[in-house]
């Protein structure tokens, strides 16, 4: 019997010393008898099957030395993987490192100067710019805004939400974190940060921040949005003109041609986008309540939108000259961050040309991997897309200004009284006619017609939004 057994052990052990080299194809059997029933694998090479624990020990022996081989080749192997991804991690840090800019100094970050450009070196100044600057200081043009500054208002009333500390679906209050900066440790780099952006909003009205959250951080944003993206979540930007009514239509992707999803950071599957709108209002919040911060120190900023995440799908798709608050909405800075690797402007496209004014140069800023930049949002700072030819990636928020935000607010309330009462005035004449009068007209429009180009301004509370232009009724019609 145990001769039996024996000749049993070495059959199954010869047939154990091949298992790594058999056919994927074939059943896994108990290395003793060969059942295929009920069968557990040993634990540490995972490559040997037995029916019960007693053929397992059964059968230790002989597979004690083929089962170390085994581990220790897994082992490797895992290893393997691992070096392969911290290279693949250091390929991607590379092609980041080669796409900047050259600068002065082994791995300096280019500075805000870098990016700007004579004017008279660039594209000629177009007409539409003048018109824009122009055009915004007509009389009517605050009355429009309030309107629809007041529906907006009553809309976000109508949906609230306080994920923290009151905050509502499309405002979030900032300066509760401002410690959290990347983390501890961080001070230096955080105070010598906010002194550089303070430099450059005062003197250029723009600030460009390269490198800002590190290439793990910044690929576990891009990981997330990509996600977003693939899963068909984005939506085409809404397009508002100031087109008179005899204008003829212009279509939505001559203007525009970005795909958008907003983005409070609550939603599953954005917690690093949260992390990052976190980290840019903690230097938001910083820089406008440092001393000595200049123009900064103008403003009371305790508030920002969503987060706007925007996506260029390639093929020429661009964004006209415009400007994100013509009509003193309360947003007083626009923050972009980018999440495009290996970028190239000279094959890729996609420049944020900003043409500040007044000025005599334009900043040409590439949309590069984990760079930040800062603008005025008003009528300062005029800019486009120029035509991207790969997917490029950028988001965007916006930040307002307390007092700005509640004077907009309060001829918002001014003007849907006053539009209230004359279609109540309307209605009754309506209903009673006195043959002696007219009913009055209707009030003519008082938009101003502004170039197409220039009426495309991504406002919140626009004075180009109407009344059914927005998607998303408590978010910034763009």
């Amino acid at each position: 019997m145990s001769r039996g057994r024996g000749k049993v052990r070495d059959s199954a052990s010869h047939s154990g010393s091949h298992s790594a080299s058999k056919s994927a194809m074939d059943p896994p059997r108990c290395s003793i008898c060969g059942t295929q029933q009920q069968l557990l694998r040993c634990a540490k090479c995972k490559a040997v099957y037995y029916c019960s624990p007693a053929h397992q020990h059964l059968h230790w022996p002989d597979h004690r030395t083929e089962c170390r081989l085994l581990t220790r080749q897994k082992l490797n192997s895992s290893n393997n993987n691992k070096q392969q991804q911290r290279q693949q991690i250091q390929q991607l840090q590379q092609a980041v490192a080669s796409a900047n800019l050259e600068c002065s100094g082994a791995g300096a970050n280019c500075s805000t100067a870098q990016m700007m450009t004579p004017a008279h070196q660039a594209q000629s100044w177009p007409a539409e710019v003048d018109n824009l600057l122009n055009l915004l200081g007509q009389p009517g043009s605050q009355e429009k805004a309030a309107a629809a500054e007041t529906e907006t208002g009553q809309r976000q009333q109508q949906h609230q939400h306080h994920h923290h500390n009151g905050e509502k679906s499309s405002s979030y209050q900032i300066g509760l974190a401002d410690a959290s900066f990347m983390g501890s440790g961080s001070e230096r780099r955080y105070e010598d940060l906010c002194r550089n952006i303070i430099s450059d909003m005062n003197q250029y009205g723009l600030s460009v921040v390269d490198d800002f959250l590190g290439m793990e951080t910044g690929l576990k944003i891009l990981n997330e949005v990509r996600s977003m993206y693939n899963a068909g979540a984005f939506q085409d930007g809404q397009v508002v003109t100031n087109q008179t009514p005899d204008a003829p239509a212009v279509r939505g992707d001559k203007i525009r041609g970005d795909k958008i999803k907003w983005v409070g950071g609550n939603e599953p599957g954005c917690s690093n986008v949260w992390y990052l709108t976190n980290q840019i209002d903690s230097v938001v919040y910083r820089v406008n309540t440092m001393k000595d911060n200049g123009i900064l120190g103008n403003y009371h900023i305790r508030e920002r939108t969503r987060a706007m995440v925007a996506c260029y799908p390639g093929s020429g798709t661009h964004y006209v000259m415009h400007v994100d608050n013509p009509q003193k909405d309360g947003r007083v800075i626009t923050a972009i961050y980018y999440l495009n690797i290996n970028w190239d402007a000279r094959e890729s496209g996609g420049i944020l040309r900003i043409r500040p004014t007044p000025g005599t140069t334009v900043a040409d800023i590439e949309p590069k991997f984990d760079r930040l930049i800062f603008f005025w949002s008003d009528i300062r700072n005029p800019h486009e897309v120029q035509p991207a030819h790969r997917t490029r990636y950028a988001i965007t928020v916006w930040y307002f200004d307390a007092k700005e935000r509640e004077e907009a607010l309060i001829r918002a309330k001014l003007e849907n009284s006053k539009t209230n009462n004359l279609a109540a005035q309307a209605q009754a004449q309506q209903a009673e006619p006195d043959s002696t009068t007219t009913p009055p007209a209707a009030p003519a429009s008082s938009a101003s017609s502004l170039p197409v180009s220039m009426s495309t301004g991504t406002g919140a509370l626009n004075a180009n939004v109407s009344s059914n232009s927005c998607a998303t009724s408590s978010e910034i019609c763009t």
